[in-house]
């Protein structure tokens, strides 16, 4: 019987964009219980990992949708429209990125039960002991975010936006790849989503409710690609990655002042 034992919470495929040409990433970690910076090297297949986090149900249900969203993320690194369905397949795979960290497993599962509980229009198909039932697998490490339909169009419905650093800066990425800021249920709320050096995906509300449901490409100005660092630094639980073209004293001097100083939970602002 096959059997994964090391399950990735950030694919190998959307590890490689941080890789330079020899397949070197720069890790910056924190130790539980110290507040030392370790600076390592790593690569797209090592990063990203653990041991045994999924059950292999999960993990086969991932590598499944992984394939199909792959070629998605190809097309927002070059601009490329995504289709309906495509948006569709690209809402779920947030929300899967979202749920499939070890910090986030536990926390998803009070999302849902908040969202349900905001919107009573949409559990008219989940009872009390049925919320708690995958609560309970949640803890147990068997819950697949592909049951949470129900959550999708809170990413689906925003306007979308690959931000693109100014010329000299650049994107980090944490071991919580895909950050909400705000609660998701509300129109305020942003998902940031860090895809390479060079490209940041955001969705949000721009201009009013409703959205448009736009998808756009934005250069930002010189500066502005700092506030994406701190809030990727502060979100992280214990490491961030960086482009080995990247990694400066000043980089691990932000990193390690923020690192974890903001709630990882999507429930809560910042």
């Amino acid at each position: 019987m096959k059997e994964t034992t090391l399950n990735h919470y950030s694919p190998v495929f959307s590890n490689r964009p941080w890789a330079n040409r020899h397949g070197a990433i720069i890790r910056l970690r924190r130790q539980a219980g110290s507040t030392e910076l370790l600076r390592e090297t790593t690569g797209p297949k090592k990063w990203g990992a653990e041991k045994h986090l999924y059950s292999q149900a999960i993990e086969d249900a991932l590598a499944t949708v992984e394939g199909m969203v792959a070629p998605l993320y190809r097309k927002l690194l070059a601009n490329e429209p995504l289709t309906p369905i495509e948006r569709l397949m690209w809402s779920r795979w947030m929300l899967c990125q979202l749920s499939r960290t070890p910090s986030h497993i536990l926390e998803f599962a009070g999302l849902e039960e908040e969202v349900l509980a905001s919107f009573p229009a949409f559990a008219y198909s989940f009872s009390a002991a049925e919320v708690q039932e995958k609560i309970d697998l949640v803890t147990a490490g068997a819950l697949s975010i592909l049951e949470s339909d129900q959550l999708i169009p809170f990413i689906m419905l925003r306007d979308w936006v690959v931000l693109r650093p100014a010329d000299g800066e650049f994107f980090i990425k944490g071991d919580t790849p895909v950050i909400v800021r705000g609660a998701l249920i509300h129109d305020d709320a942003t998902v940031v989503y860090p895809l390479s050096p060079e490209h940041c995906f955001v969705a949000a509300v721009l201009g009013g409710f409703p959205p448009q449901q736009i998808q756009a490409e934005y250069r930002l100005k010189r500066g502005e690609t700092a506030y994406y660092l701190k809030v990727i630094a502060a979100c992280a639980s214990c490491e961030v990655i960086c482009h080995p073209d990247h990694c400066s004293q000043d980089l691990e001097m932000l990193v390690a002042g923020l690192m974890g100083t903001s709630s990882s939970t999507i429930k809560l602002g910042w």
